[in-house]
């Protein structure tokens, strides 16, 4: 276990400056964490998946990020940047250290890569709905799954031929599997 005083703050993790462009970092309970920056599978499930996570956006006063940070925990301090996220009442990160957004976002969405560990995955997925998140969804694109988790611990996974749908968060979205992962 890490000391207190070892851990970082928000206003430290902000001021960082990593110069390793091969890295993407988060902070988690004050500890920074790198992974290996995602690859070309990984960028063009996550702009298919945002055009129609925008879309229907657009249509119902909703608003889309992408690898933006959200403070999930103060202490010890949890910067968490999902691959996409939905809030479905806007909020803003300025004014606050490296302009994250307070709170978890009503949808987080993780796209896997090679790198990532299942337990490194499940503990993102237990932040995000510990911190408020209503769905989680993990899309996996050597299996082409999407796994959605729910806040109330339910789970439901989706293969090829489902439909991924926004049941009562993003009423009226929907994406086939199929559609999805056509263009990797």
């Amino acid at each position: 276990m890490q000391a207190t005083a070892d851990l970082l703050t928000l206003e430290q993790y902000a001021a960082l400056v990593d110069e390793d462009e091969r890295y993407v970092t988060e902070l988690v309970r004050g500890v920074l964490v790198r992974e290996p920056r995602p690859g070309d599978v990984h960028g063009t499930l996550q702009v298919g998946l945002g055009y129609h996570l925008r879309a229907w956006a657009r249509a119902h006063g909703a608003k889309v990020t992408a690898e933006s940070g959200y403070i999930l925990f103060e202490d010890p301090s949890t910067l968490r940047g999902p691959d996409l996220a939905v809030m479905l009442e806007p909020r803003s990160g300025r004014g606050r250290p490296g302009g994250w957004i307070r709170g978890a976002p009503d949808l987080a969405v993780e796209i896997l890569s090679p790198s990532d560990a299942a337990t490194a995955i499940q503990e993102k997925t237990l932040d995000y709905l510990g911190a408020g998140a209503r769905r989680v969804w993990i899309v996996d694109p050597v299996a082409r799954t999407v796994t959605v988790f729910r806040a109330d611990g339910t789970a439901r996974l989706l293969r090829d031929a489902d439909t991924l749908d926004g049941e009562d968060v993003l009423v009226g979205f929907s994406v086939t599997l199929e559609e999805l992962f056509e263009s990797i």
